[in-house]
């Protein structure tokens, strides 16, 4: 990035104007020295940051990510702000995008991955705490939450599918069998065969997307883009 008149705004305030880029990482950390992840501060340093950009022009944005994950609301304000922009987005992905980062990348325009970075699907984790009734209604937010991050993720498997003509079924495949192998004891390998028909294809990948969310699942750069959550590798 070339020195800009705007390095106080980049350094105080994550964004650049001169060259149209955002930063987006942790902006603290909690007791016990980890990252807080997305939280209140990231989403209003973030919106702030696009609004400064947007309110100039209309010219494409760069948003510079290293996102371990976090809170669902305030990344869904984030996914929102880039989604919504006037501005054409592109995210490079620097170390992870994780649990809430990985579907803040869906928002982009362009989804780079940097060559050493890893992309982190899972349900995440949820505690709350009061009267059954008060934990009973959490249950069925979490229930609509989970549900709406599998759209996300399905709707670009799919336009990834639409536009590329691949089929995921051998991408599904090797993902779930390489996971597979960790298991004691050993299950046998998967092979995947999902109907044509749109939406029976998309209740299909949801089965083994919701297998794949049940736990950790990490992915290379390359995996990503073979499911369609990233497009391209930076260099490559």
């Amino acid at each position: 990035m070339p020195i800009t008149r705007d390095l106080d705004k980049w350094f105080d305030l994550s964004v650049d104007t001169d060259t149209r880029t955002i930063f987006m990482g942790s902006t603290g950390y909690t007791y016990d020295e980890s990252e807080t992840g997305v939280d209140h501060s990231m989403a209003e340093y973030f919106i702030k940051g696009m609004h400064i950009l947007e309110c100039k022009n209309s010219k494409p944005i760069t948003i510079i990510m290293n996102n371990p994950g976090g809170d669902w609301y305030h990344g869904m304000a984030i996914y929102d702000a880039i989604k919504c922009s006037s501005a054409e987005c592109t995210i490079r992905v620097y170390g992870h995008a994780m649990s809430m980062g990985s579907i803040i990348l869906q928002a982009a325009d362009h989804r780079i991955m940097m060559p050493s970075s890893r992309f982190m699907i899972h349900y995440g984790y949820d505690g709350k705490s009061g009267h059954a009734k008060i934990v009973y209604k959490w249950a069925d937010e979490g229930k609509r939450v989970n549900w709406d991050m599998e759209n996300i993720y399905l709707e670009k498997m799919l336009e990834y599918e639409a536009t590329n003509g691949k089929k995921l079924e051998a991408a599904l495949e090797k993902i779930v069998n390489k996971g597979n192998e960790l298991d004691f004891p050993k299950r046998e390998a998967v092979k995947y065969k999902f109907s044509n028909k749109r939406e029976e294809r998309k209740e299909q990948l949801r089965g083994v997307l919701s297998t794949l969310l049940n736990y950790d699942t990490i992915l290379t750069p390359a995996e990503t883009i073979s499911l369609g959550l990233a497009d391209s590798i930076y260099g490559k």
